[in-house]
């Protein structure tokens, strides 16, 4: 009966030990990417006062940032609700969020469906024209760090 006992909790152990390790770690992910735009601030100008810290909302999984921006005078849409960069300007925000979230940040029609895990990303950015743009590099960021298009 022992022995019965000791196999069933090294048995349990073993299984919760591997549904730990493949369940995706949705903060530690978006600290990672996070840190990796951080180490883009030597190629964008843009990105020169971007850090972890203040840009970060690691347990609600957000990035967000905005450099020589302005409030702008716009009405509807999302772009309303947020910063308009100067020329050499930028503002983007980055999410996880649950695919039937219905804030208005999350069901923007021209953002490309992108998952990680069982989590849908919003990556909305505006750059000012007068940038080098940068909207490729962080898509490439995300991708690294398990974006992919969603499914269906």
């Amino acid at each position: 009966m022992k022995r019965i006992v000791s196999l069933a909790v090294f048995l349990t152990v073993i299984f919760l030990s591997a549904s730990s390790v493949s369940a995706l770690d949705y903060t530690r992910s978006i600290e990672s990417i996070a840190g990796d735009i951080a180490d883009l601030k030597g190629s964008y100008p843009q990105l020169k006062d971007f850090s972890v810290a203040p840009n970060l909302k690691a347990d609600e999984h957000r990035i967000s940032y905005g450099y020589q921006t302005y409030r702008t005078e716009r009405r509807g849409g999302w772009t309303s609700g947020v910063p308009t960069p100067h020329e050499d300007g930028i503002w983007f925000y980055i999410d996880f969020h649950s695919p039937a979230s219905t804030a208005q940040i999350h069901t923007q029609p021209l953002a490309i469906p992108y998952c990680i895990g069982d989590m849908r990303i919003s990556f909305l950015i505006i750059e000012g024209l007068k940038t080098k743009s940068v909207d490729r590099a962080i898509r490439e960021i995300l991708q690294k760090h398990g974006a992919t298009k969603c499914q269906g």
